[in-house]
C-alpha cells in the first residue's frame, strides 16, 4: 500500500490567484493565500497568507497571518504575525507573538495581546 505524503496548509487552502481581485468580506476555517487583490474584511480560524505581489486592502483576522505583499488595514492574529522582508505594511498589528524581519516596511503600531503583565 502506498505511503500517503501529510498534508500541508496549501493543499486546503483557498487560493486568491494572480489577477483576480474580490471586493466585499471573506470568512472561512480553511488556510487563505493571497497571490491577488482582496478589499474588504478577511477572517479565517487558519493561516492568512499574503504572498509577494498579493494585496490586501482592508482588516485581516486569523490565527495566524504572514505577510509577504503588501496590506493596508488593521491585522489581527489569535496566535502570531509574520512581517517578512519583502511585505509592506500600513496598519496596526495586534497578536501574542510579533515577528518582523529586517527588511520589512512597518508603518503602524504593535499590541501584542495575551502576554503577562511584567510586575513591579
Amino acid at each position: 500500500m502506498a505511503q500517503q505524503s501529510p498534508k500541508r496548509d496549501s493543499d486546503e487552502a483557498t487560493v486568491i490567484g494572480k489577477g483576480i481581485c474580490i471586493k466585499g468580506e471573506i470568512t472561512g476555517s480553511a488556510p487563505i493565500e493571497v497571490w491577488g487583490t482582496i478589499e474588504g474584511v478577511s477572517g479565517t480560524e487558519g493561516t492568512f497568507r499574503v504572498r509577494e505581489g498579493g494585496k490586501v486592502g482592508g482588516e485581516i483576522a486569523a490565527a495566524r497571518v504572514v505577510v509577504e505583499g503588501r496590506v493596508e488595514g488593521k491585522i489581527s492574529a489569535e496566535h502570531k504575525i509574520e512581517l517578512q522582508p519583502t511585505c509592506h505594511v500600513q496598519g496596526n498589528i495586534t497578536a501574542k507573538k510579533v515577528a518582523i524581519a529586517e527588511g520589512a516596511f512597518f508603518e503602524g503600531t504593535v499590541s501584542m495581546s495575551g502576554m503577562p503583565k511584567p510586575t513591579d
